[in-house]
């Protein structure tokens, strides 16, 4: 989301797709690389050969909560990260640089069906709704006008910046509450698939078109659309201002492939 052009589409797609190469093995510079799991679901791995084609680079790959890609940074066991959560002010102040790129909805999801015989035909949610159930409020889905079946709540772990997010720009004062909560976001999803009247949230790139998940309007909003009312922010984060083969690569994320690579995974460009 920033002046300088950034490049984490390619790192953290090649990084995703598990290209961990050595210099010995490639003759290739490497760079150091750490993006959250929502990051690096979101952008996938369909970009590993043009990044390496057109900047020369080869990476090695880290992909966790945002705390410990960010602690990867500030121990320098990382050149540069992509996280979903701002940095801390403190390090901001101490000369940490964060670069905002993109924006990403925050998918609200279903499983297609409220019970085993009959289909979910709930498609759009108020923000109130949407706060009411994840607080517990609405405990059925009768209450939004579908069949009498109780609504399963599942989440992401707390560590995930999804939780974090959504919990920050929907809940307010209420706290989350559910049902059972997954290890990370993808394996929420692929609970929901599973369970018939579930609900959960996932960042909305990393969804793609996924047909096995019904995806629930906001405020009448469809995830992806540019005024939907739920969207998080993907930075680049560096030690100091970027430069060399982190400016490349920051240079690369901002490139017209870039743009278009979010737009084709329902995201944003934040610059």
């Amino acid at each position: 989301m920033r002046q300088s052009p950034l490049i984490l589409f390619g790192i953290c797609a090649f990084f995703l797709a598990g290209v961990v190469a050595t210099a010995a093995a490639s003759n290739r510079e490497i760079i150091r690389f750490a993006a959250s799991s929502q990051v690096a679901e979101a952008y996938g791995m369909g970009i590993v050969k043009e990044f390496e084609t057109m900047t020369g680079l080869t990476g090695q790959r880290y992909f966790g909560p945002t705390d410990m890609v960010v602690q990867r940074l500030v121990n320098g066991v990382s050149d540069i990260v992509a996280i979903d959560r701002p940095l801390p002010q403190k390090l901001k102040e101490s000369g940490f640089v964060e670069i905002p790129f993109c924006m990403d909805a925050i998918a609200i999801i279903t499983n297609t069906q409220c019970t085993l015989t009959q289909p979910c035909d709930i498609d759009n949610l108020s923000e109130k709704q949407v706060r009411g159930i994840f607080s517990g409020q609405i405990a059925n889905w009768k209450e939004l006008g579908g069949p009498d079946q109780r609504i399963i709540v599942i989440v992401p772990s707390k560590e995930e910046g999804a939780f974090q997010n959504f919990t920050e720009l929907v809940m307010r004062i209420n706290e989350v509450k559910y049902h059972f909560m997954a290890s990370d976001a993808m394996i929420a999803v692929e609970a929901i698939k599973f369970v018939p009247g579930a609900i959960s949230f996932v960042s909305n790139g990393a969804l793609g078109n996924d047909q096995s998940i019904k995806k629930i309007k906001v405020n009448s909003l469809a995830p992806g659309e540019k005024d939907y009312p739920i969207h998080q922010t993907y930075a680049f984060a560096t030690k100091g201002e970027p430069t060399g083969n982190v400016k490349d690569v920051i240079n690369f994320g901002l490139s017209k492939r870039g743009v278009e690579i979010m737009k084709e995974k329902g995201m944003h460009p934040a610059f």
